[in-house]
């Protein structure tokens, strides 16, 4: 009778597995490093990074409600007519959020150990 040889060998299997551990906690770590919030305005530039509910002003006026979880942003509420800021939805490290109307910036500041990245 012939012997029937398996596509993958013992070896392989183990190093196809080690592979998916190292990607798998290589993406966590990545998400990690964006643990800080800046919202830029015209005027004005506040960095957050405790997660929570935060109103953003401008000279006394309010301009939107921002909610902040740690790795995510949304804007809640806006005064801009067309609320595309907040149809957004949640934004992640890399995401940014721009209001027009009221002229602010919502993007994550990432601190790392070089200058520029190049691909």
């Amino acid at each position: 009778m012939k012997k029937v040889r398996s596509f993958f060998r013992k070896k392989d299997v183990v190093l196809i597995i080690l592979i998916f551990v190292v990607l798998i906690f290589s993406i966590l770590v990545s998400e990690k490093k964006g643990s800080k919030v800046v919202v830029q305005g015209k005027d004005f530039r506040k960095i957050l990074s405790k997660p929570g509910t935060y109103d953003i002003t401008e000279n006394g006026r309010f301009l939107m409600k921002v909610e902040f979880h740690g790795n995510r942003v949304r804007v809640v509420e806006s005064t801009c007519p067309l609320k595309l800021c907040v149809k957004t939805g949640w934004v992640g490290p890399g995401g940014t959020i721009i209001c027009v109307p009221n002229e602010v910036i919502i993007f994550f500041e990432e601190k790392t150990d070089y200058d520029t990245v190049t691909w």
